[in-house]
């Protein structure tokens, strides 16, 4: 054997050499991980039994449904966020609408004031009185004017 290929066979462990029948039976209780590393450090072992590895892998499965469940919380928990900001956008819009809105109908309601007042002064001016409140009554089955009723006496007379 050459001198290198020593150093590596004295590098692993004495149960690797040995083929021994106790040995084998031992090492089913076990999972052997080798190592190699560099030339310095040699070959390492380690040895893990297998209730641990067990239990590792247990572990291990948990903590990777664990990190699924938090991922797909999460990323419901950001789909929420971005549609709550969106509904906040036009809910700001729609508030900024409305009090477009709420100006407009309040200039319209001083435009209707004013041209209550300047229709009064036309009014008062021309000596009319209030027209519109009688004007509406005619046509609703109110009280005829004093021409239309005067009118209206007439005509049964002239059927007779």
């Amino acid at each position: 054997m050459s001198p290198h290929l020593r150093k590596k066979y004295r590098a692993l462990p004495s149960h690797f050499r040995k083929t021994g029948h106790q040995e084998c039976s031992m090492d089913k209780d076990y999972f052997n991980i080798l190592i190699v590393g560099h030339t310095t450090f040699g070959i390492r072992n380690l040895r893990i039994k297998k209730e641990t590895f067990k239990i590792l892998i247990y572990l291990l499965a948990f903590f990777q449904l664990a990190v699924m469940f938090s991922l797909c919380d999460y990323i419901q928990v950001k789909k929420k966020s971005i549609l709550l900001n969106q509904l906040r956008q036009e809910s700001l819009i729609q508030k900024a609408t409305i009090q477009l809105f709420s100006t407009k109908v309040e200039e319209l309601e001083r435009h209707l004031t004013k041209l209550k007042d300047f229709d009064q002064t036309i009014r008062s001016i021309a000596n009319l009185g209030r027209g519109h409140e009688a004007t509406p009554l005619i046509g609703m089955g109110g009280s005829p004017s004093p021409v239309i009723a005067w009118k209206l006496k007439e005509e049964p007379k002239r059927s007779e």
